[in-house]
């Protein structure tokens, strides 16, 4: 014979359900806000090291790092 849960077990199985859920959303936010931030730094310092390369006339510096923030922002 089957054993019915009472409302207690079905209230309690489904509130660590949605913990659960909420939990898995709050750690794809946040890694999703790391990435961003990782990628805004990322942005700044290749910025700050082509101006580099512009200041000291290192054509070719300026080519490499250039590629690669254009790689980086999806030009």
């Amino acid at each position: 014979m089957e054993k019915r849960k009472s409302y207690q077990e079905l209230l309690k199985e489904y509130t660590m359900t949605q913990n659960k859920n909420n939990t898995q959303e709050m750690q794809w936010y946040v890694e999703f806000l790391l990435n961003d931030l990782l990628q805004q730094r990322h942005e700044r310092e290749l910025r700050a090291a082509i101006d580099q390369a512009l200041d000291q006339n290192d054509r070719k510096a300026f080519k490499r790092l250039s590629k690669e923030l254009n790689d980086l922002v999806g030009y």
